[in-house]
């Protein structure tokens, strides 16, 4: 278990949830907008509660081992959540067009991995 604090608060969570956020944080700090990501997490009773925070460019985190349940249990009560994506978003396009498109794109994708502008 971890306690994370960000932006002024903390709050408990699972390793894996505390994983996923931090590796998940740094792809939100290379992009333009800000993101929410609901996450489960410990209340002070004892039960459990989805949270959402909201992660952008600014986003710190705090992070701290406390003691906790058994590792089957925390997999158990904390599921890693699906995070949405960011950044660059692809599309499928169709019609007459979408062969050159991709042969374009193609294109321009070797050209990078040769080493163009170097």
């Amino acid at each position: 278990m971890k306690r994370i604090t960000h932006s002024g608060g903390s709050f408990v969570t699972g390793n894996a949830i505390t994983a996923a956020l931090l590796e998940y944080t740094t792809t939100v700090a290379d992009a333009e907008h800000s993101v929410t990501v609901d996450i489960t997490v410990l209340e002070e009773h004892g039960e459990t509660s989805v949270h959402t925070i909201l992660l952008s460019q600014a986003s710190q985190f705090d992070v701290a081992d406390v003691g906790g349940i058994t590792a089957e249990e925390e997999a158990r009560r904390f599921p890693v959540p699906e995070m949405p994506q960011v950044g660059i978003r692809g599309t499928v396009e169709e019609g007459t067009g979408a062969a050159r498109t991709a042969e374009d794109f193609n294109h321009v994708m070797d050209e990078l991995d040769a080493g163009l502008g170097q």
